[in-house]
């Protein structure tokens, strides 16, 4: 860069000391803005990491204390009363009794008796549907 070059009796030395300055402005600038992308990437990668430690925390945590809730509930409950299955035959009239147990998962047959009067009306009334062979 001629410093002190003539041209129609002007210096030119201003053009390339102005050059420079603009080179620097534009380095900084540059460097200003890589350094606050790499801000704010370390800022992302901190704050996803606190995030999976959050939920693995709260996964393990929660678990651990809501389990023995559960379990106090259906101890108080009471798990360990069977349950009945009242099933009608077909044609209304008898019911099969059977109970299941909660505890081993067990269906006991029981005995087949005639059905009350309002389960054989009911069975009755919604049997007026499709039926094989008419």
């Amino acid at each position: 860069m001629g410093a002190d070059r003539r041209a129609g009796g002007e210096t030119v030395s201003w053009v390339a000391a102005a050059d420079h300055a603009g080179a620097r402005a534009r380095r900084a600038a540059r460097a200003q803005r890589d350094e606050q992308r790499t801000k704010s990437t370390r800022v992302g990668v901190v704050f996803s990491l606190f995030l999976a430690l959050l939920t693995v925390g709260l996964l393990i945590g929660g678990h651990a204390m809501i389990d023995p809730m559960l379990r106090a509930a259906a101890e108080a409950r009471g798990t360990e009363r069977p349950g009945a299955v009242i099933l009608a035959t077909p044609d209304g009239l008898s019911c099969r009794h059977l109970s299941f147990d909660n505890a081993t998962a067990e269906l006991t047959e029981g005995a087949v008796d005639n059905c009350e009067r309002s389960l054989a009306t009911r069975r009755k009334s919604r049997s007026s549907g499709f039926s094989w062979g008419r």
